[in-house]
């Protein structure tokens, strides 16, 4: 297969890989809220770190799910340059949520890892859709 051509399945790949990483970190979110908090912490510090936590997970998914749509609909599918973004993006993201699983990272570190790696390709992504329902109604 030409180097082109294997974009797409590892596009799907990665992207797959990040979900279910943030599934996965969705389910055992306890270590990383606990990392956030002092030693000492009541029940509402520790509801207010999980619901950080929370917001940077379903914003990931939320910005996962664009990214899917734009893939699936075939928006995106074939464009290399977005293409390699979001390989790299959703890639990098993918071995930062295995470390941050190994190793306990506190929840605001998914937020660095949101502004990274999640908001850029789904804005990326958002444009291309954008652009072409533009186009089509102008045709």
């Amino acid at each position: 297969m030409p180097p082109r051509g294997s974009l797409v399945p590892a596009r799907f790949l990665v992207l797959t890989a990040h979900l279910v990483l943030l599934l996965v970190v969705g389910g055992a979110r306890d270590p990383h809220v606990r990392a956030a908090l002092p030693l000492h912490f009541s029940a509402e510090e520790y509801a207010h770190a999980e619901r950080w936590l929370w917001g940077a997970l379903g914003g990931a998914l939320g910005l996962l799910g664009v990214e899917f749509v734009g893939f699936f609909s075939g928006v995106s599918m074939f464009r290399t340059g977005q293409s390699l973004f979001s390989l790299g993006a959703h890639g990098g993201a993918a071995l930062a949520l295995t470390l941050a699983l190994l190793e306990g990272w506190d929840s605001g570190s998914f937020w660095l890892l949101f502004g990274l790696c999640s908001v850029p390709p789904a804005v990326t992504e958002a444009l291309l859709l954008i652009s072409l329902l533009g186009c089509r109604r102008a045709l």
